[in-house]
């Protein structure tokens, strides 16, 4: 929770504790003073209850502790002594303090650890603040070697690095973090990211030429840090290109300061687009950097998506965490958060962590304090909907938009919860209102596409994925519905690259390894088509449809009894699952168990009964049966819902020609031929027909 460095109040480069003089400029450093030095079981101020210590740096010692009059409430307590320091060093030792303790005091985000009390005892000052149970980056880098890490992650970290840099950039007057590296980096269990150490932050001076000292870590700060020119916004922006360099290539950019090779030379799996921006960021000249940390994390955002992937086109309940945004009763950044407000924060939390749950309470909490703030509405509805309440969810979105119509997240989650709910339509009208107010939306595109194909408008809905794409290109779930609605227009080469786009960029969405497995079934590709459904399944065991279709390519390789075993476990999850019914079917139908064949279909037509294929097998073992009059029956049924289904008009003819009704059976083949003029077996068919 603190830094673990001594600045040197020459340069202003970062050196470790225990140095005496400055490693770059040889210059003394300052005298470190003892801190970290109290016992456990000290009790400071009658209520804080000192546990551990944690960390140590030359401007003090952080501890664990317990609050005992808030039931022993973890805390961590940051340290810094005053004594020995002459009063030159007093007064910037005390200014630094101060200026944490302010500004933390003022701030309120989930990327932030709170303050909660500051306090003087002993010549000593403390800084009490949230614990975060985790590691410093730093040190998670050190267990792992300073290996490149996986792409999935990095750009997880750096989004949510993005969204607590713009808060602090947007605050009046933006605050200058100044000091971005892997030890002020603190991840906890679950992979939330929380910035740490606010001892050289300063506010942003409009007309100021340079700052007042040149402060921050060699390697992670920017140029005009050295005191060339002031501090702003874009310094940040040169830290976190510098973060993210490293932890892709495995890079210390603090070896050799201001030089950084191009990403994709240590690590191939990074794609030029996110190189690009790298680039960017770490340009020497601030103004060819970026202009905001929102327009990098337009950038680098590819929706997480899919979290709850189920079988057609996906949405987009779980917004990135980054852009739901939060504020305070619509209080300006400098007023002190209410109970509501903290428990709005608190629910924030809970939901980029994905504790569903636990959020969705929370902010029902929240609003029964407080029921105008339309960001908690807006964050419960968006919540409900990850849980598979889609009804809530609409009742929540409708509240938030009636407190304020411009909440383009709102829109969307409206434009999900009755797209979910099959109101097709409604759900049109919503992503529309979206787009009106942000028409380069790229989730509202998506949402758009979704629901252009639900309503059997194909070319549109792939129109406005590719407004999506162009809107942000790396947005995996675009690619994914895209890939199935080109499916289903039977575009395999096409679809099949647009699922490997999808997978590029996240990796993990197991619509989009079942949508490619799908596609390469079709190709007959089945190897490659199970073990892709095999990715599916590994990614959402859940996903009912990556187990139907792993049984259905097993199927089709001969290997029958590990087929009925991926329809069972597909059962197991949806016992209603019209297809996995009608595979099993299909297994019983080939052992010739028939009885147990009939029942499959039947329990499959009981769940679809517009399910052409099913009505059609059905139709095979009655006629195996000698049921030849229930047989024409099904057959009747399967060309009712698809009147182009070749192999039921081939069922059907075979059924009049056993009955000896040739005319009838001589149209019927007629029909099947017609549709499918490759069709061997009605050719078999007719020539025995003509010959009877």
């Amino acid at each position: 929770m603190t830094t673990e460095e001594l600045f040197c109040e020459t340069c202003g480069a970062a050196n470790p504790p225990t140095a005496h003089f400055c490693q770059y400029c040889a210059s003394p450093l300052p005298f470190t003073h003892g801190t970290g030095d109290l016992p456990e079981q000290t009790l400071l101020i009658g209520r804080y209850q000192l546990l551990s210590r944690i960390g140590q740096g030359g401007m003090g010692a952080v501890y664990k502790a317990s609050d005992t009059r808030l039931d022993d409430r973890l805390v961590a307590i940051k340290e810094m002594s005053k004594a020995g320091l002459p009063a030159a060093g007093l007064e910037e030792a005390e200014a630094a303090f101060e200026r944490e303790a302010r500004l933390l005091g003022k701030l309120l985000h989930p990327n932030l650890p709170r303050i909660h009390d500051h306090f003087t005892e002993n010549d000593r000052s403390y800084l009490v603040m949230d614990f975060i149970d985790g590691e410093t980056l730093e040190e998670y880098l050190d267990k792992r070697g300073h290996d490149p890490l996986p792409i999935e992650r990095v750009l997880d970290w750096a989004e949510q690095l993005c969204d607590v840099l713009s808060y602090l950039h947007n605050h009046q007057p933006p605050i200058i973090f100044r000091d971005l590296k892997p030890a002020n980096v603190m991840i906890s269990e679950s992979g939330h990211i929380f910035l740490i150490d606010f001892g050289i932050a300063r506010l942003f001076k409009p007309g100021q030429s340079h700052d007042t000292v040149a402060l921050g870590s060699p390697g992670y700060a920017a140029p005009e840090q050295y005191g060339k020119a002031q501090s702003t916004p874009r310094s940040d922006l040169y830290s976190l290109g510098a973060l993210i360099h490293c932890l892709l290539t495995g890079d210390d950019p603090s070896e050799r300061p201001f030089f950084f090779r191009p990403a994709s030379q240590a690590n191939p799996a990074v794609p030029h687009a996110l190189e690009a921006l790298l680039q960017r960021m770490l340009e020497m000249d601030a103004e060819r950097r970026p202009a905001s940390a929102q327009e990098v994390l337009q950038a680098l955002r590819a929706d997480d998506a899919a979290l709850h992937a189920q079988p057609g086109l996906s949405n987009q309940y779980m917004t990135s965490a980054s852009r739901i945004g939060y504020s305070y009763g619509g209080a300006s950044t400098n007023t002190t958060p209410s109970g509501a407000d903290l428990l709005l924060e608190e629910a924030h939390t809970l939901y980029t962590q994905k504790r569903l749950n636990e959020a969705e309470k929370v902010y029902t909490q929240a609003l029964q304090l407080n029921n105008t703030n339309p960001l908690g509405w807006q964050g419960r509805g968006l919540t409900q909907g990850l849980l598979q309440r889609h009804t809530e969810a609409l009742n929540s979105f409708d509240r938030a938009l009636q407190l304020d119509p411009s909440l383009v997240i709102s829109w969307n989650g409206k434009g999900t919860a009755l797209s979910t709910l099959q109101r097709s339509q409604d759900a049109l009208a919503a992503f529309d209102r979206a787009l009106k107010l942000e028409p380069n939306n790229a989730s509202s595109w998506n949402g758009k596409g979704a629901v252009l194909n639900a309503l059997g408008r194909p070319k549109e809905a792939l129109d406005a994925f590719d407004m999506a794409l162009r809107f942000d290109p790396h947005m995996a779930q675009a690619w994914n519905n895209k890939g199935l609605v080109l499916r289903q227009q039977k575009r395999a080469q096409e679809a099949l690259s647009a699922f490997d786009m999808a997978l590029t960029y996240d990796k993990n969405i197991a619509t989009s390894w079942s949508g490619k497995a799908s596609v390469l079934h079709d190709m007959g590709r089945l190897q490659e088509a199970l073990d892709c459904y095999q990715q599916a399944i590994n990614c959402n065991p859940q996903l009912v449809s990556a187990w139907n279709g792993k049984g259905s390519v097993l199927y089709d390789m001969g290997r029958y009894k590990q087929a009925l075993q991926a329809f069972q476990e597909a059962l197991k999850l949806d016992k209603n699952y019209a297809p996995a019914c009608y595979g099993m079917g299909n297994v019983y139908y080939i052992q010739q168990k028939l009885k147990s064949a009939l029942d499959m279909f039947d329990r499959a037509l009981r769940s679809d009964p517009n399910y052409a294929r099913a009505w059609n097998r059905r139709g095979n073992v009655l006629n195996d049966m000698g049921q030849r009059v229930e047989a024409l029956k099904s057959y009747d049924q399967a060309l009712r819902f698809d009147p182009r289904f070749a192999s039921a008009w081939n069922g059907k003819a075979g059924v009049y020609a056993q009955l000896e009704r040739y005319t009838e059976a001589l149209h019927a083949y007629e029909n099947a031929l017609r549709i499918n003029p490759n069709f061997a077996q009605a050719w078999n068919g007719q020539g025995n027909t003509f010959y009877h």
